[in-house]
C-alpha cells in the first residue's frame, strides 16, 4: 500500500481550506445589500432682526410764501390782548402783525413803554416782544409734525401738552430774551401741515404758555 508523503497531504489540506473560504466570501458577496442612496437636504434658516423707528426723515424744509411784512395792528385775530397780558402776567400797548402773501403768518405782542411800571416790573424793552406767534406752512402734516420735534430738541425741560382740542405738541425752555439766560418758556404742535409756534418771555410756570398755544391753536383752526 503507498502511503502519500506527509508534505503532500498537508499541501492538499492547505489547498481544500483556501478553496472553502472563497466560495464562502462569494456566497456573502452575494447577500450584500446595495447601498441606500442619500436624500437631498436643504436648511432653510429665518433670521429676525429688530428696527428701531424713530423720526421720519422725510424733508423737513417749510414751503416758500415769499417775504413777510409787519406792521403795527389794532389786535391779533388768533389772540386778545388782555388775554395774552393776562397770560404772560404784564400790561401790553402794542401788537404786531405778520403778513406774507396777503396772509397772517404771525403776531407779536410788546410790553408797555416810557412808563414806571416799566422799571418796576422789569419789562423787555421796545424790540422784544413778550409774545411772539408764528405760523409755518410745509408740504405735509409727517413735515410739519418732525419740524416742531426738532425745534423742541433744540430747547430744554420738553413736556408734552396738549395743544388746542386734540393736537399733541411739545412745551420746551428757549432762549428768547436774552435776560433770561434761556429760560423762556415756548410751545408747538403741528396743525396739520401748518406749525404753530409760541414763544413767550414767561420763565415761570409753563401751565401759562401752554394756555396761549392753546387759544391760538383754536383760533387758527376756525380760521382754516
Amino acid at each position: 500500500m503507498d502511503v502519500a508523503p506527509a508534505g503532500g497531504r498537508l499541501h492538499r489540506a492547505v489547498l481544500r481550506v483556501v478553496i472553502v473560504a472563497v466560495v464562502l466570501t462569494a456566497c456573502s458577496s452575494a447577500h450584500i445589500a446595495a447601498p441606500t442612496p442619500r436624500r437631498k437636504v436643504t436648511q432653510v434658516r429665518t433670521f429676525t432682526s429688530t428696527r428701531t423707528v424713530g423720526p421720519s426723515d422725510a424733508p423737513t424744509a417749510p414751503v416758500s410764501t415769499g417775504p413777510t411784512s409787519s406792521a403795527t395792528a389794532r389786535s391779533c385775530p388768533w389772540l386778545d390782548q388782555q388775554t395774552a397780558a393776562d397770560q404772560v402776567g404784564m400790561r401790553l400797548e402794542r401788537i404786531t402783525v405778520q403778513r406774507s402773501r396777503g396772509g397772517i403768518v404771525g403776531c407779536r405782542f410788546y410790553a408797555v413803554q416810557n412808563s414806571p411800571l416799566h422799571q418796576s416790573e422789569h419789562l423787555p424793552g421796545r424790540h422784544q416782544p413778550a409774545i411772539e406767534i408764528t405760523t409755518t406752512r410745509y408740504a405735509a402734516a409727517r413735515a410739519a409734525h418732525n419740524a416742531f420735534v426738532r425745534l423742541a430738541q433744540r430747547g430744554r425741560s420738553v413736556q408734552q401738552a396738549t395743544i388746542g382740542r386734540s393736537a399733541v405738541g411739545l412745551c420746551f425752555q428757549t432762549a428768547f430774551y436774552s435776560r433770561d439766560h434761556g429760560r423762556d418758556w415756548a410751545c408747538a404742535v403741528n396743525l396739520g401741515s401748518t406749525l404753530l409756534e409760541v414763544r413767550t418771555v414767561v420763565v415761570s410756570p409753563a401751565f401759562n404758555v401752554i394756555e396761549v398755544a392753546r387759544r391760538a391753536a383754536d383760533a387758527i383752526r376756525m380760521t382754516r
